[in-house]
């Protein structure tokens, strides 16, 4: 579109911007997102855009049809319709934890039970995570930038545990919250994780597991790994699906447990306010 026609629809109000110091509009990427929902302007125009829909809406035959919309842009891997509707949770006003447990877990859990029974393809399912992965980013892009509270927290998923979604998700949701972040990512062993945490002795280390393939050795590990965090003042927070059950839990003395997103903000909002 040319200059004069994106002038016109900010003069006539369709789009909001706002002035810099030298009098120039500024588009924010939130305001650009709700405009393109509002007139399907510009949505067919990128990366992994409505037509690869198109082929695959074709292909499904409409198998499901009564899913999400957020749903169906996974599967049919279209990051764009996906990041706007992403986006447009945030536009509403709701924090980044509330949309990946009430709007992305939602959907992900959908399409990993149906992995599980033999519906979806693994291919298909990695497409699908990879989608949501390059829609938080922009997400993430969307957010403001919050002061830094100078809290250090570390993220990672346990030994042989390949999900890296999970470490991502709680990454912003703790950015989000002020705290600086080292994600290592999926299948981290503890004995690499203990030598970065006698280096930067963090704050926090965020576990998660989807599952345990050993949870006696793994139980073990945590009992030689913990005492040497404890020297460093670091809290040990598990989540995951892995540590939904009570007798799990009791494996791993001094830990915090939490389940959702939501409940990993407030214990980073409590730990800033139990240091004020």
């Amino acid at each position: 579109m040319s200059d004069a026609t994106v002038k016109r629809w900010e003069d006539a109000g369709l789009l909001n911007s706002e002035r810099t110091n030298g009098g120039h509009r500024r588009f924010l990427a939130e305001e650009v997102a709700k405009f393109q929902r509002k007139t399907s302007i510009g949505l067919k125009r990128t990366h992994s855009d409505s037509s690869l829909t198109k082929i695959n809406l074709l292909r499904q035959n409409n198998k499901y049809s009564s899913a999400s919309p957020l749903f169906i842009s996974l599967l049919d891997a279209c990051e764009t319709d996906a990041a706007n509707l992403i986006i447009g949770e945030h536009l509403q006003k709701k924090s980044p934890a509330q949309i990946f447990d009430n709007f992305i877990c939602p959907a992900m859990r959908e399409i990993g039970e149906l992995w599980a029974a033999g519906e979806l393809s693994v291919a298909e399912e990695h497409l699908a995570t990879r989608t949501v992965c390059n829609a938080i980013h922009k997400l993430r892009a969307a957010l403001p930038v919050p002061e830094s509270k100078e809290k250090l927290i570390m993220c990672c998923a346990v030994e042989n545990d390949f999900h890296e979604l999970p470490t991502f998700l709680a990454q912003v949701v703790l950015e989000n919250e002020g705290w600086e972040v080292m994600n290592f990512g999926a299948n981290t062993p503890f004995e690499c994780l203990l030598k970065e945490i006698l280096k930067h002795k963090p704050d926090a280390l965020c576990i998660s597991a989807t599952f345990i393939g050993n949870i006696e050795k793994f139980s073990a590990e945590y009992k030689i790994f913990a005492p040497q965090a404890e020297k460093t003042n670091t809290k040990i927070i598990f989540g995951g699906k892995a540590f939904f059950d009570k007798q799990t839990r009791k494996l791993f003395p001094k830990a915090i447990f939490i389940k959702t997103f939501c409940d990993l903000a407030k214990f980073a909002r409590s730990r800033l306010e139990s240091t004020l």
